[in-house]
């Protein structure tokens, strides 16, 4: 495996007498590196100045700054990342690189998210604790993206940056990928929708801050409720709706077998996520017609000449899908009003495409609307 050149020069390892008495300066300069730490909008981080994306902040953060150069400004990334999710690599000077995509930097083990992390980005390792490693890096933003002297951090939740290239793109993680990990939909104009982590130590675990609805489906009708104080394990978001697993006990008298009808609220990150599990299976989702195509060796995951749709969705995700029809149902479809919402049940032929994540699922049912208005 390959990974783009990361734009720094060779670094050489310092005798450790060399490197005691930097640390103890390093130490002693406390004060004024504190002085130096600035919030920093939401933005790409490289390796030099214009040179390879190494990181993105996805919300405002306050890092340690340097020296400027152009119209760019030096940074240092310090925080933890799960130690699964890196390998040692020795280039250019630096102990690991990440073996994943969009792979969370966090602040402390399991604590609030600084930047995501892109596949082959070099590191300092500093230490590890338990499932977690420390790690260090200095990289540069463009010097727009410092926040005025003063300006403070928000407690909004992170919400990534938008990649500039359109489409979706893999979400932030810190799992590896056969452990259920999760993947975040990216959009331009809109807030991602992301499934977490499976549950387990690292998944993260709140609770109703008061009585709650439950719904099947995001904006769908209420099928329970929570009380204040229950606690939720979040396995999913989409828009501003997360997908929780709770756990409790109910009478055996008060269940029966499932229908094993269609899959219900399974959303397109998760079917990207786990695909070994939801391919071939039929899925029930809400989209938004956009327009119809026939497939080329651009889509090689249906067959050349194949009908198709391209609809938003999901809803309320922000992304996009493909929907292999025939041609009757194609004629059918392309007589809705663009933006029309449609119901489909269909079965997942692949979870993204090869230049693109948009899924691929072929049509078995137009549940609603029936046919065209005014038809």
């Amino acid at each position: 495996m390959t990974y783009a050149p990361q734009s720094i020069p060779p670094r050489t390892r310092l005798p450790a007498c060399v490197a005691a008495v930097l640390v103890l300066l390093w130490s002693a300069s406390g004060p004024l590196e504190a002085q130096q730490r600035r919030a920093i909008n939401a933005t790409s981080i490289h390796g030099v100045p214009g040179g390879v994306l190494l990181a993105r902040l996805p919300e405002r953060a306050t890092l340690s700054t340097g020296a400027t150069r152009g119209g760019w400004r030096e940074v240092t990334l310090d925080g933890w990342v799960a130690t699964s999710l890196l390998t040692a690599d020795r280039r250019n000077g630096f102990d690991v690189s990440v073996t994943g995509s969009d792979v969370r930097l966090r602040a402390a083990p399991n604590g609030a998210e600084i930047a995501l992390l892109e596949k082959g980005m070099l590191l300092d390792r500093i230490e590890a604790r338990g499932r977690w490693t420390h790690v260090r890096r200095k990289a540069w933003v463009r010097s727009n993206a410092v926040a005025a002297a003063g300006a403070t951090t928000t407690a909004q939740r992170p919400r990534p940056a938008a990649r500039p290239a359109p489409g979706n793109a893999p979400a932030p993680r810190d799992t590896q990928p056969d452990s259920a990990a999760a993947y975040r939909p990216m959009s331009q104009a809109q807030a991602p929708a992301t499934p977490a982590a499976a549950p387990g130590a690292d998944a993260e675990v709140m609770e109703a801050a008061r009585a709650a609805s439950l719904h099947s489906v995001p904006e769908g009708p209420r099928s329970g409720s929570f009380v204040p104080g229950t606690p939720v394990t979040i396995v999913g978001r989409a828009g501003e709706w997360v997908r929780v697993q709770a756990e409790g006990w109910v009478r055996e008298s008060e269940l029966k077998p499932a229908t094993g009808g269609p899959l219900v609220g399974v959303t397109a990150a998760e079917v990207r996520a786990n695909p070994e599990r939801y391919v071939g299976q039929t899925v029930e989702w809400r989209v938004q017609y956009v327009s119809t195509a026939v497939a080329d060796e651009l889509r090689p995951e249906m067959p050349p000449g194949q009908p198709y749709i391209l609809a938003r969705g999901p809803l309320p995700e922000p992304g996009f899908v493909y929907i292999m029809v025939t041609p009757q149902e194609l004629t059918r479809i392309s007589a809705f009003p663009a933006l029309t919402e449609l119901t489909v049940r269909a079965t997942v032929r692949a979870a993204r495409t090869r230049f693109l994540a948009t899924p691929v699922i072929q049509l078995r049912t137009l549940v609603s609307p029936a046919s065209p208005a005014g038809s």
